[in-house]
């Protein structure tokens, strides 16, 4: 039987042979992981930039809306719907109590009817902002007495000058 001899190629030593297949193998698996750590950290990334971004966008039509609803008063105006730039607004005012006299700082009536609402606001701008509500309290006012000024002192109406 002849003994087989060990292939060796000419002019290369065993150290400068190249990669195994089986290293080759490996070092495919660890980029492979590294690359799949990397995408999944990017993923969550864009996620949770996109969160960032919605929970802003309803931060800022909430911000709007309530700087709105600050001229509205809802004894007059009790339900509505207007448009902030891209957001629609509709809101509904129920009165929570009676409508009392406000008081002045001397426990007496003043020249106003006031009363507590509980306003129900709906904003929506699809499609970046699904529609949602939230609610507000708000006070509604109406001026009874013209003679008084807002903390129940008796005006004094001027004289017409006579020339």
């Amino acid at each position: 039987m002849i003994a087989a001899k060990p292939m060796v190629m000419r002019g290369i030593s065993a150290k400068t042979r190249g990669f195994t297949l089986l290293e080759a193998i490996v070092a495919l698996v660890i980029l492979t992981t590294a690359g799949l750590a990397l995408f999944t950290w990017i993923n969550a990334s864009f996620d949770s930039l996109h969160r960032i971004e919605f929970n802003n966008n309803r931060a800022a039509a909430e911000i709007n809306a309530m700087e709105f609803l600050r001229t509205i008063n809802p004894m007059e105006r009790a339900e509505g719907e207007t448009v902030l730039g891209a957001v629609t607004v509709r809101w509904r005012a129920r009165l929570l109590g009676d409508i009392r006299p406000n008081l002045t700082d001397g426990q007496t009536a003043g020249p106003f009817m006031v009363g507590i609402y509980e306003t129900e606001v709906e904003l929506a701008a699809p499609p970046q902002l699904p529609q949602y509500t939230f609610k507000v309290r708000q006070m509604g006012y109406q001026r009874l007495a013209t003679d008084m000024d807002a903390f129940g002192e008796k005006v004094k109406k001027p004289k017409p000058k006579t020339p």
